[in-house]
C-alpha cells in the first residue's frame, strides 16, 4: 500500500511538471532581437555622427544632438535638446518604465578631440568603412558608444 501511494505521489508529481512545462512553452517568449540588422542599423548611425565635426574646442555638439534628436524622433522616442552655452547642446531621451519595468538611461559625449589632418589616411569626418572597420573621429571613443547606446534604445522599443 506504502510502495502505491509513493507512485501515485510520483506520478501526481510528473504531471505536474508536465503540465507546468507545457505551459510555460505556451507563454509567449520575446522575440529575439535581430543582431545583424541591429550591428547594420548601429554602423549606419555611426556613420553619420562620425561625419558631423562636433571638434572640440568649439564642440559644437548641438549638432550632433540635433542629428541623434532626428532618429530619436523617427523612432517616437521623446527627447529635448538642452543648451547651457550656444552651440554646446546636451541631448535626454528617456524609456519611461511602467512599475514592473524600469527606466532607462544611457550616457555618452558627443564632441571629439581636435583633428590633425595630415596625420589621417582617411576623411576623419567621413564615416568611411574599411576592410570591416569605421574609420572617422570618435568612431572608437564615445561617438561609438553613444551610438551603441542609441541602437540599444531602438532595440528595446522595437
Amino acid at each position: 500500500m506504502r510502495q502505491q501511494l509513493n507512485r501515485s505521489i510520483i506520478a501526481r508529481g510528473v504531471l505536474a511538471v508536465l503540465l507546468s512545462a507545457s505551459f510555460v512553452a505556451a507563454v509567449e517568449k520575446p522575440p529575439t532581437p535581430d543582431f545583424n540588422a541591429a550591428r547594420d542599423e548601429l554602423v549606419k548611425i555611426l556613420a553619420g555622427f562620425v561625419r558631423i565635426d562636433t571638434s572640440n574646442p568649439p564642440g559644437n555638439e548641438t549638432k550632433g544632438a540635433e542629428y541623434l534628436k532626428s532618429l530619436l524622433d523617427h523612432e517616437g522616442i521623446p527627447s529635448e535638446i538642452f543648451e547651457m552655452e550656444r552651440g554646446r547642446g546636451n541631448i535626454v531621451a528617456r524609456l519611461k518604465g511602467n512599475g514592473k519595468k524600469k527606466p532607462l538611461l544611457l550616457m555618452g559625449h558627443i564632441d571629439v578631440v581636435g583633428v590633425e589632418r595630415e596625420k589621417w589616411t582617411v576623411d576623419p569626418f567621413g564615416g568611411i568603412v574599411k576592410d570591416g572597420y569605421l574609420y572617422g573621429r570618435g568612431s572608437s571613443d564615445d561617438k561609438g558608444m553613444t551610438s551603441a547606446c542609441l541602437e540599444v534604445f531602438l532595440c528595446f522599443t522595437g
